[in-house]
C-alpha cells in the first residue's frame, strides 16, 4: 500500500462525501426543491460553470488514459478526437445553449418532450436511451477508478472498484447536482492545475531537447506520429464528429447548461472550457507521451495502458506530491461519473417516473426514487465492469457517438427546423439509434466510426418524414420560437 497517497485519497473522498451531506441539507430546506436538485437552482456564475464543465468532459480517460492510448493507437487518433471536443463547445453555445437555457427545463428528456408534445413513444424512448449511453460511458469511468483505487491502495482492481463506487454513489445520491457541481468545481481546478504541474515537470526532466525526444519515440513506435498507421481514417473521422457534436446533445454535458445563471454565462462557459481543455490535452500528449519508452518493456507488459501516465509521473514526484496527483486522476474520474450517475437516476425519477408512471409525484417522492435508481443502476454498471473492455476513450466515445446519433437530430433540428414533426423525430432517433448499435454491435468497423452511418441516417430519415407528413401545428412553432428569445 502506498500510505502517503492512500492517506490524501482518502481525505479527498471524505470531503466529497460531506459535500453530499451539506448539499442535502440545504436541499431539505430549499423552496426549490427539484431545481435545486437536478438545476442546482440555475445560479451557477460563469467562472464556477467552466471549471464545472471541464470536469464533466475531462473524464479519466482525458486525464488517465490519453498517454497510453496515444501511444497505442497514434497521436493523430488523439488529435482529431481533442480538436473534435473543441469544436463541440462553441458549437454547443451557437446552436443550443441559448434555447436549452430559455426553454427552462430540467433533462434532456424533459426538452424534447416539450419541443414535441403529445408523443408518449418519445417520454419513454429517450431516458431510455440516456441510461444506456450514459451507462456504456460509466462503465469506462469506473474502470479508471477502479484502476486508480488499487493503483494507491494495492487491494486488486476488483475491489478497488467496489470501493470507489461506493463512494460515487453515496454522494450523488444525497446532494444531487447541487453536489455535483460543487465538487465538479473542485476537480476542474485540480485537474488543471496537476496538469500543468505535470506537463511542466515533463519539460524539466526532458533528457534531451524536446524535439529530438519526440523524433526518438517515433522511431520507437513508427506509426505514433503517421496518420491510419493503426487506425483508419474513417476512424479519425468518426471521433472528430462524435465529439464536434457530443457538447450539443450529451445528457451529462447539457445539464451544465440548465445550472447557467444566465444565457450569456451559459456560452461564455462553454467556450472558456473549451481553450483550457484544449491547452491542457494538447500539452500532455506533446510532452509526456514521448516518455512512454523510458518506462521499459517490462512495466509495459505488466500494467494496463490506461496506467501508464501515473508511472510516468512516478518518475518526477514524490510520494506527497503523487498522492496529490492520484486525488487529481480520481477527480477526473469522479468529475464525469458523478455527472452521469445523475444523467442516468434523472431519466429513471423525473423522465419516467414523473413524467410516464407518476405525473402528480411530490418532491420527496421523485428524490426518493432518483437516490434508488443511483443505487440499482449504479451497482449493476459496477458488476459489468469487473470485467472491462480495453482503451477508456474508444470505449467511451462509442457511448458518446451512440446518444448523438439518437439525440441530435430530434434537438438541433426541433430547436432550427419548424417542420421538424413528432413523427419525423421519433424516426430519426429510432433510425439513428438502431443503426448504430447494428454497427458498432455486428460489424467489424474502425475503432469510433459508427456515428459516420447513426447520424447520417438519423438526419436523412428525420427531415424526410417530417417533409413527408403533417407540419407542426402553430402552438408547437410558438414554443419552438419561445427558445430562441
Amino acid at each position: 500500500m502506498r500510505i502517503t497517497e492512500t492517506v490524501i485519497m482518502i481525505i479527498y473522498l471524505l470531503f466529497c462525501i460531506l459535500l453530499g451531506v451539506l448539499s442535502q441539507r440545504r436541499i431539505s430546506s430549499s423552496n426549490q426543491g427539484i431545481d435545486e436538485y437536478y438545476a442546482a437552482g440555475r445560479n451557477i456564475g460563469t467562472g464556477m460553470n467552466s471549471l464545472a464543465m471541464l470536469a464533466a468532459l475531462g473524464s479519466g480517460g482525458s486525464f488517465m488514459a490519453i498517454v497510453g492510448t496515444a501511444w497505442n493507437l497514434g497521436i493523430p487518433f488523439i488529435g482529431w478526437m481533442v480538436v473534435g471536443s473543441c469544436v463541440g463547445f462553441p458549437l454547443a453555445s451557437i446552436l443550443v445553449a441559448r434555447q436549452l437555457r430559455n426553454s427552462k427545463k430540467i433533462t434532456v428528456s424533459e426538452f424534447i418532450e416539450d419541443r414535441y408534445k403529445g408523443s408518449n413513444f418519445l417520454k419513454i424512448a429517450v431516458p431510455i436511451i440516456i441510461i444506456i449511453g450514459s451507462g456504456m460511458y460509466l462503465m469506462s469511468q469506473m474502470k479508471a477508478g477502479g484502476l486508480m483505487t488499487s493503483y494507491v491502495t494495492g487491494l486488486n482492481y476488483e475491489w478497488g472498484l467496489v470501493i470507489i463506487s461506493i463512494v460515487f454513489f453515496l454522494y450523488v445520491s444525497m446532494g444531487g447536482m447541487l453536489a455535483v457541481t460543487w465538487t465538479n468545481i473542485l476537480q476542474g481546478l485540480l485537474l488543471s492545475l496537476l496538469t500543468i504541474l505535470l506537463v511542466v515537470a515533463g519539460i524539466i526532466n526532458l533528457p534531451i531537447g524536446w524535439g529530438e525526444f519526440l523524433k526518438s519515440a517515433t522511431e520507437q513506435n513508427a506509426a505514433l506520429g503517421i496518420a491510419g498507421g493503426t487506425v483508419p481514417i474513417a476512424g479519425y473521422i468518426g471521433a472528430f464528429l462524435t465529439w464536434a457534436t457530443a457538447v450539443c446533445v450529451t445528457p451529462h454535458l447539457i445539464m451544465r447548461v440548465f445550472t447557467a445563471s444566465t444565457i450569456k454565462s451559459a456560452k461564455l462557459s462553454l467556450n472558456i472550457s473549451m481553450l483550457i481543455f484544449g491547452l491542457l490535452m494538447a500539452s500532455t500528449i506533446f510532452v509526456i507521451v514521448p516518455y512512454v519508452p523510458t518506462l521499459g518493456e517490462t512495466v509495459l507488459q505488466s500494467n494496463p495502458s490506461d496506467m501508464w501516465m501515473l508511472l510516468i509521473a512516478e518518475n518526477f514526484f514524490g510520494p506527497l506530491l503523487m498522492g496529490i496527483i492520484a486525488a487529481g486522476v480520481l477527480a477526473a474520474v469522479m468529475s464525469s461519473t458523478d455527472a452521469l450517475l445523475l444523467a442516468i437516476s434523472s431519466s429513471v425519477a423525473y423522465d419516467l417516473y414523473k413524467g410516464v408512471v407518476k405525473p402528480d409525484a411530490t418532491r420527496t417522492q421523485i428524490l426518493k426514487v432518483s437516490g434508488i435508481a443511483t443505487w440499482i443502476i449504479g451497482i449493476f454498471v459496477m458488476i459489468l465492469t469487473l470485467n472491462p473492455p480495453p482503451f477508456l476513450i474508444v470505449l467511451y466515445t462509442a457511448a458518446v457517438g451512440f446518444m448523438v446519433s439518437s439525440f441530435f437530430s430530434p434537438i438541433v433540428l426541433g430547436i432550427w427546423w419548424k417542420r421538424t414533426n413528432n413523427i419525423g423525430a421519433i424516426a430519426g432517433l429510432i433510425s439513428g439509434s438502431v443503426s448504430f448499435m447494428i454497427a458498432f454491435l455486428f460489424f467489424d468497423l474502425p475503432y469510433n466510426s459508427e456515428i459516420l452511418i447513426g447520424l447520417p441516417i438519423s438526419l436523412l430519415v428525420t427531415i424526410v418524414v417530417s417533409s413527408l407528413t403533417e407540419k407542426p401545428s402553430k402552438e408547437v412553432i410558438s414554443r419552438m420560437e419561445s427558445y430562441h428569445r
